[in-house]
This record gives structure tokens, C-alpha cells and sequence, in this order.
């Protein structure tokens, strides 16, 4: 089933989308990976997502269009397998020229009514009572947490630090939701769920509050860096999000398994318009005259990169190349 993306109000789940397709477009545009990468969206969603990406390209912030509701916003990636010790056996036997793992992408607010009345009555065994977008969350092993990090906080009494609360509660209680939907399969590799965290607006964190960590560092360690990037993470986890990180680490939960958890950290840059208010950046395009946003590609390539990893072990399903009608 479809990857889950989950962020409550305010999260950036708009403009996370937005910038994720932008950089997709950037990827599939390098001639190394032309051949090897898909991305693929029904014509609504991606009327959406296109949308999103021109408003941000203007200078504007798109609107809120997941707000208080789950969606059937969704989108593909595609990975082309290019080892046959990698491709199972009836894939071998269609004799396909090309291959593609897929994965896909359902986009949810953990504020929608659907996901907050799941939360309510956190049963996992009744999911007759619950609606079809929840039931694709619990049956969404690879789990994308949206965190705000403009809102991390030490003010103990602030509303910022209230809803940090509530959102560790939240996440905390759809990784036990999942873990105890997925814990009935009978396959061990079928049960494994796949973590990812990517705080968002990371530019904007409180640098007071990174040094009262003893997080010297402006911005985290580079994505090659996986052992200091992990531990300059967890830190903030420890701190802000304890309830959550104690369920992804502890490894196994009602007999499932948990992947080690990938941290991104992604921002686009802003200037501030003759209305005193920031908006999205430009950057010229390198070697050339054309325009394109100004934000952490390096973050959302190594996204891109690290659904590969999960596409060899674990795709929604494999199709052959013409199957997949590849579009930006």
C-alpha cells in the first residue's frame, strides 16, 4: 500500500509537496538519471501539485489545500531494478525490457477527521469502524512524519509547546496503530515499517534552542554523514518528540520490526517583498539564464535516493516501464 505521508496543521505538507516535485523535475533532469527514475500522477493530483510548484515559483505560498481533511492525493516513484538477482521470479518470467520498482505516495492530515477519529479509538483490530483513508494509513508501511521545526520550543507553558505534545502523542500512537495492524501477517518481512522523519522549515528553528542541546551546528550534518546526522536528530527526538523516538527505537513492537529511521531536514529559501513579508526565493539555474526555487535539494534528493533503498526491498508492486506513463 501506499507510503504515508502524515503532518498536522501547519506542518508544510503543501509546500513539502510543492518543493518534492520541483525536485524531482531536477532529478529525473540529470542525464544519469533519466533512465533509472519515474515519478507518475493521476492528471487531478498532479493539476494539484503542479499548482502548488507554480505558486511557489511566483513568489506566492499556495494555499492550505490539505487543511483539516485526509486526501486521496497521491503520486508515484518508480525505480528501475536492474538486477535480475533483485527481480522475483515472475517478473523475470514476463521477459519485461524494463523493469520499474514501485512506490507509492498517499498524502494525509493527522488534524482530518478521518485520522483523529482513528486516534480516538485506537483499536487496530476494528478497523471495520474505521474509514478507507485510515485504513490506508494502517496499511501504509513506510510511515512520513512532517515536523515543524519553526515550532520547537523550550517555553514549557507556550501553545507551541502544547501542540509538540500533542503531535508526539499523535505519532507515537499511529506507529503503535500500524506496528499492531501489520503485527497479524504472518511473513516477518511483510511485517517490517519503514520510518522516516523530515522536519520541515528548518531554517527557521530557534538556533537558541539547537545550542541548549549542544547543537553547535546551524544545520545538520551532511546526508553522507549518517552516523553524526542520526545522533544530531535523536537529539531534538529526546528533547521534543521522546514518545515517538522510544517506539522507533526500541526496534521491534508487538513482534514488528522497525527499519533505522531517516532524518531530513528541508527549507526553501526567502526574501522579503515590498509588503515587509517573506516570500519563496529564486536562484539563477546553474550555467544557465532560467530561474528555479532556492531550497534544499540536497535534502529532497537524498529523499528520492533513500525510497530506492526501500523500492529494492519492499515495492508496492513492479510494472514494466510503459506501464508507468511518466509525466513532471
Amino acid at each position: 500500500m501506499p507510503t504515508a505521508v502524515l503532518g498536522d496543521r501547519a506542518a508544510g505538507k503543501t509546500t513539502f509537496i510543492g518543493l518534492l516535485y520541483a525536485a524531482q523535475v531536477k532529478y529525473t533532469d540529470e542525464p544519469s538519471n533519466r533512465d533509472i527514475f519515474r515519478f507518475y500522477a493521476a492528471p487531478s493530483a498532479l493539476n494539484i501539485i503542479s499548482r502548488t510548484y507554480t505558486e511557489l515559483v511566483e513568489g506566492r505560498w499556495p494555499d492550505a489545500t490539505l487543511k483539516g481533511q485526509t486526501t486521496t492525493l497521491s503520486f508515484l516513484f518508480g525505480y528501475k531494478k536492474t538486477m535480475a538477482t533483485l527481480i522475483p521470479r515472475w517478473v523475470q518470467k514476463k521477459n519485461w525490457m524494463n523493469p520499474f520498482a514501485i512506490i507509492g505516495f498517499g498524502i494525509y492530515d493527522v488534524a482530518g477527521e478521518d485520522i483523529t477519529d482513528m486516534i480516538r479509538t485506537p483499536d487496530g483490530r476494528q478497523t471495520e469502524n474505521f474509514t478507507d483513508a485510515a485504513k490506508k494509513v494502517l496499511e501504509s508501511r513506510t510511515l512520513v512524519f512532517l515536523i515543524d521545526a519553526s515550532r520547537i520550543t523550550t517555553q514549557a507553558r507556550s501553545k507551541e509547546h502544547h501542540d509538540m505534545l500533542n503531535y508526539d502523542g499523535t505519532m507515537a500512537t499511529l506507529v503503535s496503530l500500524v506496528a499492531q495492524y501489520n503485527s497479524k501477517k504472518d511473513d516477518p518481512a511483510e511485517r517490517k515499517i519503514y520510518p522516516v522523519i523530515v522536519f520541515t522549515k528548518f531554517d527557521k528553528v530557534d538556533r537558541n534552542v539547537l545550542i541548549k542541546m549542544n547543537l553547535k551546528e546551524p544545520y545538520p550534518p551532511p546526508l553522507r554523514d549518517g552516523k553524526r546526522r542520526t545522533e544530531f536528530a535523536e537529539k531534538i527526538m529526546t528533547n521534543f518528540f521522546p514518545q515517538t523516538l522510544a517506539l522507533l527505537k526500541g526496534g521491534s513492537l508487538m513482534n514488528v520490526s522497525f527499519d533505522n529511521t531517516a532524518y531530513f531536514f528541508t527549507h526553501v529559501n526567502t526574501v522579503f517583498g515590498d509588503d515587509g513579508f517573506p516570500s519563496p526565493a529564486l536562484s539563477v539555474v546553474p550555467g544557465g539564464v532560467g530561474h528555479e526555487l532556492d531550497y534544499s535539494y540536497s535534502e529532497f534528493e537524498g529523499f528520492i535516493t533513500h525510497f530506492k533503498k526501500i523500492a529494492d526491498e519492499m515495492p508496492d508492486e513492479i510494472k514494466e516501464d510503459e506501464e508507468i506513463k511518466p509525466n513532471k
